[in-house]
């Protein structure tokens, strides 16, 4: 999931810088309106999630301010703050301050010489315009080489700072389940199933934290953890059965040469 959609950011970014890098030839009102599309759309892909959907659009819309604000004077500038915004999201999720930092920089870093990289090939034919565009898009997506946690994870986190005692002790599990779930492959309705009891635990936990009257939570998150423990169990049972699998092929392939050099002896 996570890789199509990294994908699609790639491809959402090629027509984004493609749109940006002929922003002048537009009016204000247009240029404007492009420009807040293009960073609010980016803004929502890079983070992926209905959890923090509207911090996404927030920090999109600064980031197209950002960028109009900054853009005739500085424009290589614009655009690293520009995808520096757009993937604010994706770095709050990140699992330490360090990450977090470096998922900034790389997010910078990435406008900049995508900008860079547009404005150097300006003019040129069709052709390696477009080749300029795809090493643009590239760049620009730099950021979705540094882990982060998924959205659902992150807002499990989120709630469980501001829990305290037994329901902290209850979210912190729950986050852990959720990291150790999206490393399983799960066939696609048990992942469906899966997501949607996580949302409804984030829902539970912020209606708890805000001291409205609540059930359920304790037992979804039980049966989540022991969801986790059959698929990691299953996950298991499969990799022994590939193993098993190569060893009988190895052990056949011996028979066979060894009947082979008998063969040639007799």
């Amino acid at each position: 999931m996570r890789r199509g959609r990294a994908f699609l950011f790639v491809g959402a970014a090629g027509l984004g810088v493609a749109l940006l890098s002929q922003i002048d030839a537009l009016g204000p009102v247009a240029a404007a309106g492009v420009t807040v599309g293009t960073s609010v759309v980016l803004a929502l892909l890079a983070h992926g999630g209905v959890p923090l959907a509207a911090e996404a659009v927030a920090f999109g819309a600064s980031g197209a301010f950002a960028y109009e604000a900054t853009r005739s004077t500085v424009p290589l500038v614009a655009s690293g703050l520009l995808l520096t915004f757009v993937f604010g999201t994706r770095a709050m999720r990140s699992k330490s301050w360090r990450e977090l930092v470096f998922h900034l920089v790389a997010a910078f870093a990435g406008g900049v010489s995508a900008s860079w990289v547009t404005r150097a090939n300006a003019g040129l034919e069709t052709t390696l315009w477009m080749v300029a565009i795809v090493v643009a898009a590239l760049l620009a997506s730099m950021p979705w080489i540094v882990p982060s946690d998924a959205p659902r994870t992150f807002a499990l986190r989120r709630a469980a700072s501001r829990a305290r005692g037994a329901l902290r002790v209850r979210l912190l599990r729950a986050v852990i389940t959720h990291r150790r779930l999206c490393e399983l492959d799960l066939p696609r309705p048990l992942r469906q199933r899966v997501e949607r009891a996580f949302d409804d635990v984030i829902r539970r936990a912020e209606r708890r934290l805000d001291r409205e009257p609540t059930g359920g939570l304790d037992r979804t998150v039980d049966q989540l953890v022991r969801v986790e423990r059959a698929a990691r169990q299953r996950e298991e049972l499969l990799c022994t059965l590939d193993s098993g699998s190569t060893r009988i092929d190895s052990d056949r392939d011996a028979l066979e040469a060894e009947v082979a050099a008998l063969v040639e002896l007799a």
